[in-house]
């Protein structure tokens, strides 16, 4: 595919730019996109996300640390994830975190509110997880079962087309 386009529309867009950092997937550095998705579509699967990072992170034995460092991401990051539904992760790092955690990203995706949901059963399921995941030391038998189910879950869904 050709676009023909004028050099001097590309070099207005280029000043639009200015210093901004430009990539694909990625917001730059301390910017969001302006328009949230909605906090009803989001905020309960962000949750769920969280608290799967978490006890993903747990059952794998690692610290919030050594989480980032195997994930190529930086400890904050893993710490907003985990603890505010608000936060908007990079796509990237939910990636990363999904190839750690040996699980399809598009479901991850979903839940980080990054991508439009292709079924409502996604968002059940979540916050049934949500529901019956509380944090603890170590994960119980429950805990256990539920993050099992969860994962089986994930697993399953098909790929993304």
């Amino acid at each position: 595919m050709k676009l023909n386009m004028q050099k001097s529309w590309y070099e207005s867009r280029i000043e639009l730019e200015g210093d901004m950092e430009v990539g694909a997937g990625i917001w730059p550095v301390g910017v969001k996109p302006s328009v949230e998705p909605s906090a009803e579509r989001t905020g309960d699967t962000r949750l769920a996300f969280g608290a799967l990072v978490e006890l993903c992170r747990r059952n794998s034995g690692l610290n919030v640390e050594q989480l980032a460092k195997k994930a190529g991401i930086d400890a904050e990051e893993v710490l907003e994830i985990e603890h505010d539904p608000r936060y908007m992760p990079e796509p990237d790092a939910v990636h990363k975190l999904a190839e750690v955690f040996k699980l399809p990203p598009r479901p991850l995706l979903e839940l980080a509110g990054l991508v439009e949901p292709k079924s409502s059963s996604l968002r059940q399921e979540a916050l049934r997880f949500a529901a019956r995941s509380e944090s603890v030391a170590a994960l119980d038998r429950s805990e256990k079962a539920a993050l099992d189910a969860f994962v089986a879950v994930l697993a399953e869904m098909p790929p993304a087309k």
